[in-house]
């Protein structure tokens, strides 16, 4: 996989879609299976869309939940910036399906992304959620 994120439909019905996200920064990363209601991924696109508007703008996404005690696995991202210059980061947290144990894997890491980055992004996001079937792309920086 290349450096970002990815946001893959696997499964869909009238209430759900399972994404598969998976994230890499080159050095760490991590992929898991999480369940999104019908509008999340629009959703989605309109709290990250426009980011950054300034160095302190913070946006954060999450889809699944976190813990054993839920069904699939769970990605939070913090979409802010690194510097007074803008310079986007996502601090990304992705823990893998633990079927009902208490264990779980998991995965913290950083990507460094372009606001055009972004901004295809939710076009991406936006399609997604249309079509129901297909990938969205984050490229890292």
């Amino acid at each position: 996989m290349e450096t970002g994120f990815s946001f893959e439909v696997k499964w869909r019905d009238a209430d759900l879609l399972e994404i598969r996200i998976s994230g890499w920064n080159g050095a760490f990363g991590g992929s898991t299976d999480v369940y999104v209601p019908i509008g999340g991924l629009k959703n989605a696109a309109t709290k990250v869309e426009g980011f950054p508007r300034h160095p302190l703008d913070k946006r954060e996404l999450q889809f699944g939940v976190f813990g054993h005690k839920w069904a699939g696995g769970a990605v939070n991202m913090l979409f802010y910036c690194a510097d007074a210059a803008g310079h986007a980061l996502i601090e990304a947290k992705i823990e893998s399906e633990h079927g009902g144990t208490p264990k779980a894997e998991s995965a913290l890491f950083f990507v460094s992304v372009e606001a055009s980055a972004i901004d295809r992004f939710v076009a991406d996001l936006r399609r997604l959620e249309a079509d129901q079937s297909g990938t969205a792309i984050l490229k890292a920086s």
